[in-house]
């Protein structure tokens, strides 16, 4: 199972990028994810481009989980607004249990959305 997290560190395509230390997520795995936001009142599911969504406005977050055909599935991408000195920015974090490849594709993927560009 691989947790990450986008890095702080500059790194290359060769270059895997490094995974939290602890868990990311509050969840063991994405199918527990995904059960247990679906059991709260709040969150609201959509689908996007095959992607389910999970949107807790409450907890200001945004839960994207991978379709079965992605090269990441399974895989969960939690990003949540947070307040940090004096500013506001996305948290990312992200449960995936494909292969490190996949899954750091994933991480650039989503970090290319959020603004933050990782190298190749």
């Amino acid at each position: 199972m691989t947790v990450l997290t986008m890095p702080t560190m500059a790194c290359s395509a060769e270059t895997p990028l490094r995974e939290a230390s602890g868990p990311a997520i509050e969840y063991d795995s994405v199918s527990a994810a995904r059960a247990a936001l679906r059991a709260k009142p709040d969150v609201v599911f959509t689908v996007a481009n095959g992607w389910d969504i999970a949107t807790d406005e409450p907890a200001r977050t945004i839960w994207s989980f991978s379709p079965h055909d992605y090269a990441a599935y399974p895989a969960v991408v939690k990003r949540q607004v947070v307040q940090e000195r004096g500013g506001v920015s996305i948290k990312m974090s992200v449960r995936c249990e494909a292969s490190k490849t996949s899954c750091d594709d994933l991480v650039r993927t989503f970090s290319r959305m959020n603004g933050f560009e990782l190298p190749r």
